[in-house]
């Protein structure tokens, strides 16, 4: 079965837009949750199923959240990302985008475990490559925009969160013709929430 990319991306796009005025109207007793969240993160550049380079660049991510309750199970987060995307072939020939994220999603939590799905507007704030050990202006920039999806799975203990997320770009990378493109990216890291 084939998706349609520029109905799933009509889809995303709507998903942030009810998101984002969700994230605005919604609350509940205690006004939300307000937090933090940091780890690493693994990423590659994939053209259908293969990868621009062997190895995945491994980075960080950083950002803040804010949660609401919807019903007792279900809650619904926004929140401000910052987290490096690229692909590496070794230390010396990599490519680094810098992207500043909106995410928002829906968690489905029973007890301290929690899944969580939804979508991001990544801007991308800066991008170098590395080339025999040279850091340079890239020779073809990609894109200024993307719509990841995410999925992951967490588990809360008080105000202590570990989480593991994956994400895949749904736009192409680069405007060239059969290009084809996209960011994919692991996130393993610590959230607070207060």
């Amino acid at each position: 079965m084939k998706i349609d990319m520029k109905l799933l991306r009509l889809f995303t796009l709507a998903f942030l837009l009810i998101g984002l005025n969700l994230s605005t109207y919604a609350n509940d007793d205690g006004g939300g949750k307000f937090g933090i969240r940091a780890g690493y993160s693994a990423s590659n550049l994939y053209n259908g199923s293969s990868p621009l380079n062997s190895k995945a660049l491994g980075s960080f991510y950083v950002g803040i959240f804010k949660e609401h309750k919807i019903v007792p199970m279900l809650h619904f987060g926004s929140g401000l990302e910052y987290s490096q995307i690229g692909s590496m072939e070794n230390s010396d020939n990599k490519i680094t985008m810098h992207y500043l994220n909106i995410p928002v999603n829906f968690k489905f939590k029973i007890g301290p475990i929690y899944a969580l799905a939804g979508a991001s507007a990544a801007f991308k704030i800066g991008e170098k490559w590395t080339i025999g050990g040279e850091k340079l202006d890239p020779l073809v920039k990609a894109n200024w925009f993307d719509v990841p999806i995410h999925v992951g799975l967490g588990f809360q203990i008080l105000m202590l969160r570990i989480e593991a997320r994956y994400h895949w770009g749904t736009m192409d990378l680069y405007s060239a013709p059969n290009d084809g493109y996209k960011t994919q990216a692991f996130q393993l890291g610590l959230g607070i929430a207060i």
